[in-house]
């Protein structure tokens, strides 16, 4: 009995093993399929045939299929980079000396005050109106004042009958009381020159006036323009000589000078430089011949001289 089961058994498990045997090969040659990915692409997987075993003992297991391998990402390629251009070398520069730099000196700034923090002084309410500044006082118009003249000497009137233009000099000598006022005493003399008062005779003479003659100053700095009127005498003697020996003829008159005194200076320095125009009227009220005195002839009137003087001014 069991020879005869022993080989029914090895005939049955044969026919078993051929059974599973395709069933096995077609399990590795259909294996499971996956859903393709998004962005990948399915490489199918090469069939593999299945080791072939001289005793199949126990039926063969099938194969789990291989792992999905993701492929790999694309690389892009590196961009194209273009040559560097050829650079020339630079020249050679010889060093420069070394220069030692200079020193400035830093300006002293005075330190600021110091101020009590939170403390404010009050401010006023009204901006207060600006103090009144006198003017500034002229440093020329100080001290004593001299005034030098030298000119011409121009008669008119009814009274320089017999008279030409002829020499004046003089001058004014006072002291200021002020930046724009000077009184001063004043000395003119006038060398008249006469015509002859008949043939065979020659007449000479002149007018010597003493008159207070204050001065008015205003102007700029620089320039000094004074007016003032002149109050005072004069005298005028006359003296008439003739040629064949005869005795000689005295005449003189006084009397009364007023007038006017007008000029313009510029100052250089010290020293002012300018022009000074002089108006004078003689009125006489005394008359001398030979030294014998009497009242004012009735047909004598009075003599007007215009001075045209150029001055200096101290």
């Amino acid at each position: 009995m069991r020879a005869l089961v022993r080989p029914f058994a090895l005939s049955l498990g044969v026919l078993v093993m051929g059974s599973l045997a395709p069933r096995a090969a077609s399990a590795q040659a259909a294996p499971e399929q996956y859903p393709a990915q998004p962005g990948y692409q399915q490489y199918p997987q090469q069939y593999q045939q299945p080791q072939q075993y001289p005793q199949p003992q126990q039926p063969q297991q099938p194969q789990q299929p291989q792992q999905y391998q993701q492929p790999q990402q694309y690389q892009q390629p590196e961009q194209y980079q273009q040559p560097q251009q050829y650079q020339q070398p630079q020249q050679y520069q010889q060093p420069q000396p070394y220069q030692q730099p200079q020193q400035y000196p830093q300006q002293y700034q005075q330190p600021q005050q110091y101020q009590q923090p939170g403390y404010y002084p009050p401010q006023p309410a009204y901006a207060p109106p600006p103090a009144y500044a006198p003017p500034p006082e002229v440093v020329h118009h100080r001290g004593f004042l001299f005034l030098p003249y030298l000119g011409l000497s121009i008669p008119t009137g009814d009274g320089s009958t017999g008279m030409d233009t002829s020499l004046r000099l003089g001058g004014l000598f006072g002291f200021y009381v002020g930046p724009f006022v000077s009184l001063n005493g004043e000395l003119s003399i006038d060398v008249l020159n006469l015509s002859s008062p008949g043939p065979g005779a020659s007449a000479s003479g002149g007018v010597v006036g003493f008159t207070f003659s204050p001065l008015f100053h205003f102007g700029l700095p620089q320039v000094d323009f004074v007016v003032g009127p002149r109050l005072g005498w004069y005298d005028m003697p006359v003296t008439i000589s003739y040629s064949d020996g005869s005795s000689d003829y005295t005449y003189s008159e006084s009397g009364f000078l007023y007038g006017l005194n007008a000029g313009a200076f510029f100052w250089v320095g010290r020293i002012a430089f300018g022009g000074m125009l002089s108006v004078s009227i003689h009125s006489p009220s005394s008359y001398c011949v030979n030294d014998v005195c009497g009242d004012t002839p009735s047909g004598l009137s009075s003599m007007k001289v215009v001075g045209l003087n150029g001055a200096m001014l101290f």
